[in-house]
């Protein structure tokens, strides 16, 4: 298998090494560091608790008893690791009805690798989970929440609370200046995404196989945005300062006359073409390397842009490949040209 991303006629290939899945090769997981985990129920069902809320700011998770005590050892995790030599710091966290984050930070090297730690909380649920409602007739109490009555029969069968993957967890690594804020932010706005999410369903169920100029896409989002003159956002490297202003400026004065504006939004100039668009609600195609999960949602004010159908995603990814990842020279490449082609194939306005 090739050591790098490939593009062939179904999209980019990643390999992926399936022992290790998402682990990056060469990577100290002993030494200092900043992690962003995600574990998730088994067939997601709401083990920990609801959402509730009646607006997207006053959207909050309300967690059950299980919940409560989860949350309680999340929280305790580098107290508890503290005698064993791990020092630890939990930056932030959020437990959601089906999964849960975590932002943890390694302080000084460990005596093994951060794994073992998220292994070992994953155990104190498990085993938590079995100690409360795991015994004989106590999931005939009337008490005990539906949902958790329906999980002990699929605990019965998998003998553990979370989703069966080939790595264990989920995993980001804090590589760049300003990803912390990204990683802490994306952790505590969780509540307020799925709100928007539950809002408008039909903008973020993900869609595969959809035909277009002879592409294949997956998307995310109003697919109806496909049927509209497109504007190609693409700042050239060769650009002066004051090209490059007055192109941005076209850019957006095209929006404003009706066209859709569709890039990949790489370079610094181009990202901000798309804050000037979100700022006021002019509508975007964004073009992605990676493929979507089923529960794939946006970001930041993207979301809020998606639940007014102001906001599609698009990829040529084949299901196949590994989830997303920094975006090499040539993605990013393959991505502009295809702007540069579905502006060419629309009229403007």
């Amino acid at each position: 298998m090739p050591n790098k991303p490939e593009h062939t006629e179904q999209g980019w290939r990643y390999p992926v090494d399936s022992s290790r899945h998402h682990r990056e090769n060469g990577w100290d997981y002993c030494g200092r560091a900043i992690y962003h985990i995600t574990l998730v129920v088994a067939e997601r069902q709401h083990l920990f608790g609801e959402l509730i809320g009646s607006s997207a700011d006053t959207a909050q998770i309300e967690l059950n008893s299980f919940g409560l005590q989860v949350h309680r050892l999340l929280r305790d995790t580098p107290k508890y690791y503290q005698p064993k030599g791990y020092a630890l710091k939990m930056l932030a966290f959020t437990i959601m009805p089906d999964h849960l984050h975590f932002v943890i930070q390694v302080l000084d090297r460990l005596p093994k690798p951060i794994g073992t730690v998220v292994r070992g909380f994953k155990s104190a649920c498990t085993s938590l989970f079995k100690r409360t409602y795991f015994s004989g007739d106590d999931t005939n109490n009337s008490q005990i929440p539906s949902v958790i009555v329906h999980f002990v029969r699929i605990f019965a069968d998998t003998g553990s609370i979370w989703e069966k993957t080939p790595a264990g967890y989920h995993e980001r690594i804090l590589h760049a200046q300003g990803q912390l804020h990204n990683m802490i932010s994306y952790v505590k706005d969780n509540p307020r995404r799925l709100w928007l999410k539950k809002k408008r369903p039909e903008y973020f169920a993900v869609q595969h196989n959809v035909q277009w100029n002879g592409h294949s896409f997956s998307i995310v989002g109003n697919i109806l945005l496909l049927d509209s003159s497109l504007w190609a956002v693409h700042v050239r490297s060769r650009f002066s300062e004051e090209e490059a202003r007055s192109y941005m400026h076209e850019c957006i004065v095209a929006a404003r006359k009706g066209a859709v504006l569709v890039g990949a939004f790489i370079s610094p100039k181009e990202k901000q073409v798309l804050e000037m668009a979100v700022a006021e609600g002019l509508p975007v195609i964004f073009l992605v390397p990676y493929s979507f999960s089923e529960y794939y949602k946006p970001t930041g004010k993207l979301i809020e842009m998606c639940t007014k159908g102001k906001m599609l995603f698009l990829t040529e990814v084949s299901s196949e490949v590994s989830p997303r990842r920094s975006i090499s020279r040539e993605e990013c490449n393959t991505l502009n040209a295809l702007a540069e082609e579905m502006m060419q194939t629309t009229i403007i306005k």
